[in-house]
């Protein structure tokens, strides 16, 4: 009994894995919108452009009038932050998210975010973990960081 009991244990993690189950829950928080599965796929977007240095994707998922905040401090725009990373000042090599949550109100999502990011910047290479908020527009289909 204890045997079958096991193994309907693996089949039932088995078919959860198979149809996307398993990460609907997120410690405890319920399970995804379609719309916070969209916000969280630009997230996933926008750290795989910053790494892979896909200019095209950064310029299409963030705002033309975004402002960038450094830990430091210090302020760049669009091109500014996008011209750093392409000139390899910026050069991002992993992004591990540990904890989010979105929330999102029509057009409009708000991401609050933890992640550690392993990087070189300004010549100083390392990894940090901080926390953000982002906020999110869909426009034509996609959903573009604004904030």
């Amino acid at each position: 009994m204890k045997k079958l009991a096991t193994i309907i244990a693996m089949l039932v993690l088995t078919l959860a894995a198979c149809t996307g189950q398993e990460s609907k829950q997120r410690n405890g928080v319920p399970p995804m919108t379609t719309e916070e599965r969209e916000v969280y796929s630009a997230y996933e977007a926008i750290n795989s452009a910053m790494i892979k240095k896909d200019k095209a994707a950064m310029e299409r998922y963030f705002d033309e009038k975004l402002i960038f905040t450094h830990m430091s401090g210090k302020k760049q725009t669009r091109e500014e932050f996008i011209g750093e990373i392409m000139d390899g000042t910026l050069n991002y090599f992993k992004v591990d998210t540990k904890d989010y949550s979105i929330r999102v109100d029509g057009d409009t999502a708000h991401m609050k975010v933890t992640h550690t990011l392993t990087a070189k910047v300004y010549g100083i290479s390392g990894s940090w973990t901080m926390g953000g908020e982002n906020t999110y527009k869909k426009r034509d289909g996609i959903w573009i960081r604004v904030e």
